[in-house]
């Protein structure tokens, strides 16, 4: 866990709870996101954090399951089912509300469910998309994902948000090196593609530069989920009970927030 200095500035702290479907602490993530995080304390738990090898490898997608990916502890990548993960997604909820977690981020932008919490329960998917909808205006949106089993699926989430079609490639944030991720890129911008947005957490700031160094304009599903997270846990309590999009089924919207994420 993250806390301030004790005091009167930790008595007016509140604490996010960071849950990454893999396991925690993701040591590739935090560095990138610690600004945004400097005014929260925070703690970290992962869905895979209790679960053995055996364990984890019967979350593993099966039956058309749609696929997750995330990170280990160790640094290597897993592949998950988006179902199976469910139950173990639940347990690392309940810790972060036994940790007095204010609210809570799944940093995950697949489509997750969960049981109701005690607690706000942030999307990252829900956070980020609808920052890049609104910036991407009417231009073109490329997406670039991990996997190429992931394509149907962002192909048609991103047209039901945007009322039009996509360019998507896939290139995996975890394993692939920056010149793959910089090629990735220059596919979609090839086939039309106006702004970039890396459709996973895993994908890093300094894979958004390598973009930027080929003109590519692009935005990081990390930096946006977490730096939106931090907003809404700064409003007033009323603002955040509105409907989970775990439990129900349905995005829900962020459009109240400013649009200023640097």
């Amino acid at each position: 866990m993250h806390v301030a200095a004790e005091g009167a500035a930790r008595r007016v702290r509140p604490t996010l709870g960071l849950v990454t479907i893999g396991q925690a602490p993701r040591a590739d993530l935090i560095p990138d996101v610690e600004a945004a995080l400097s005014g929260v304390d925070w703690v970290e738990h992962g869905a895979l954090d209790l679960l053995d090898a055996e364990g984890i490898a019967r979350l593993e997608p099966r039956g058309g399951e749609r696929t997750l990916v995330s990170r280990l502890r160790d640094g290597s990548r897993v592949r998950l089912g988006a179902t199976s993960i469910a139950p173990a997604l639940d347990d690392a909820l309940r810790r972060c509300v036994a940790d007095n977690c204010g609210a809570v981020l799944v940093l995950c932008t697949g489509r997750v469910e969960h049981c109701p919490a005690s607690v706000p329960v942030f999307h990252a998917e829900d956070l980020a998309h609808d920052v890049m909808v609104r910036l991407v205006g009417e231009g073109r949106l490329g997406v670039l994902c991990p996997v190429p089993e992931q394509l149907t699926d962002i192909r048609e989430r991103w047209e039901g948000r945007l009322g039009r079609s996509v360019i998507a490639a896939a290139v995996d944030p975890y394993t692939a090196g920056l010149d793959e991720v910089a090629a990735a890129g220059r596919r979609v911008t090839t086939g039309g593609a106006d702004l970039v947005f890396l459709d996973c957490i895993g994908y890093t700031r300094e894979q958004r530069e390598v973009l930027a160094a080929e003109g590519i304009r692009a935005e990081t599903a990390r930096h946006l989920a977490v730096t939106g997270a931090v907003r809404l846990l700064s409003l007033p309590r009323y603002l955040l009970d509105r409907p989970q999009p775990g439990t129900l089924g349905r995005p829900a919207r962020y459009d109240f927030l400013p649009l200023s994420f640097g």
